[in-house]
């Protein structure tokens, strides 16, 4: 199969991947591994993998990974709270990794989107 092509397999029901989301928002401070997803889903790892990215477009880290940056988006303006607070609120191993990640997705730091904010405001 090349990689242009839908993996075969089921899609996930709504009402599962509701159940899946509101899981993975649930723990969100807290490490979510695959195999977690799976047993949720009363599915094997390699099952819950493919149809969980037939039906969402992603793999399950990537979905995750974007919910963990949405809410440290909530975070971020919010006064008093440190870039290491949201990054563990939002359950990135630590700060570090947390920039990482925003920056290839931002294309920015969190200080410097936090910067942009305050300026605009």
């Amino acid at each position: 199969m090349s990689k242009m092509q839908t993996p075969k397999g089921k899609e996930l029901s709504k009402s599962l991947l509701k159940r899946l989301t509101d899981y993975m928002w649930g723990k969100l401070h807290s490490p979510i591994y695959v195999e977690d997803m799976a047993a949720e889903s009363n599915m094997s790892t390699f099952h819950f993998a493919r149809s969980f990215k037939k039906t969402t477009g992603h793999s399950p880290h990537k979905y995750l990974t974007t919910m963990r940056l949405e809410k440290a988006l909530t975070l971020i303006p919010k006064e008093g709270v440190s870039l290491a607070d949201v990054a563990s609120e939002s359950g990135f191993s630590d700060q570090a990794h947390f920039t990482r990640v925003f920056k290839k997705r931002m294309g920015v730091t969190p200080a410097a989107y936090r910067r942009k904010l305050k300026k605009s405001a």
